[in-house]
């Protein structure tokens, strides 16, 4: 098991929290996906190598976090400057992956006294954002997931986690490519994520769709968008609408698909967060 710290998030919920790296290196927050939990992390020996302290932090109502119904993206920058806080940081990195996109912009558009850089990796803009067609260009059946969540709620979510699940035990098929290290890496993330239940999922994505709560604009320090070539996720127009609206940033591509590998341009990109 790995070491996990409990911290009081000030309304009598508690937040569980990793660390990872040299105790020494720059902070940076690494929030994790949809599905996701505190184990999210690269294996071995990579932060010590770049030079960074990594912190994991399950969202609510995943792992060892207490449930926040009703919770909203803009409610990640609470959080994670409570555990900030908790460890005496003052300034510090923020990146997030995929799902973990979304609260990483919260943290650095609402507490931008605190956020050095921000990053977001295969991660797709608001499905109201301005000047953009969230639906459009989106394979079919991405199409009918953002479609459903929205509309259908809970309810919808509910069975698409159970899919997911399935997919889970029967050995995540279609990520054979990714190195062994990191199949068991996440392996042990989401089944960390779903063992208490499915409400970290469901309530990550009733945030996302009932909108984030701020603009992107309001992200003024220093960010980089990372994605993937092969991601269908986030097709061509959406990058676009990433370039066009970064305040202070950039949109950086990399081969492969939604889920990698890319661990060398991750490291890189933590390292750049970091500052290290």
């Amino acid at each position: 098991m790995h070491a996990t710290t409990m911290v009081p998030a000030g309304d009598g919920r508690v937040l569980a929290v990793c660390q990872w790296g040299p105790p020494d290196g720059s902070p940076v927050f690494w929030l994790h996906g949809t599905p996701g939990s505190r184990y999210l992390r690269h294996p071995g020996d990579q932060y010590e190598r770049a030079g960074v302290r990594v912190l994991t932090y399950d969202r609510p109502g995943y792992g060892e976090s207490s449930r926040a119904g009703g919770r909203t993206v803009s409610d990640s920058a609470a959080d994670v400057t409570a555990i900030a806080d908790f460890f005496g940081l003052e300034r510090f990195g923020v990146a997030g992956v995929s799902g973990g996109g979304p609260p990483a912009f919260a943290v650095a558009a609402l507490a931008p006294e605190r956020v050095t850089r921000c990053a977001a990796i295969v991660c797709g803009p608001p499905l109201d954002a301005v000047g953009l067609d969230f639906f459009a260009d989106l394979e079919d059946e991405d199409r009918v997931f953002w479609r459903q969540a929205r509309d259908l709620g809970e309810e919808y979510l509910l069975g698409e986690l159970e899919e997911g699940v399935a997919w889970l035990r029967s050995g995540m098929p279609g990520l054979e490519s990714l190195p062994e290290d990191d199949r068991r890496m996440l392996h042990e993330a989401f089944s960390e994520a779903v063992r208490p239940g499915p409400w970290g999922y469901v309530d990550d994505f009733l945030a996302v769709v009932a909108g984030w709560g701020f603009a992107i604009s309001d992200v003024v320090v220093p960010t980089r968008v990372m994605l993937a070539r092969e991601d269908a996720s986030v097709p061509p127009s959406h990058a676009a609408w990433w370039s066009q609206h970064l305040v202070d940033g950039e949109v950086v591509w990399v081969d492969g698909g939604h889920f990698g590998p890319r661990d060398e341009e991750e490291m890189e990109l933590l390292a750049w967060v970091g500052g290290a």
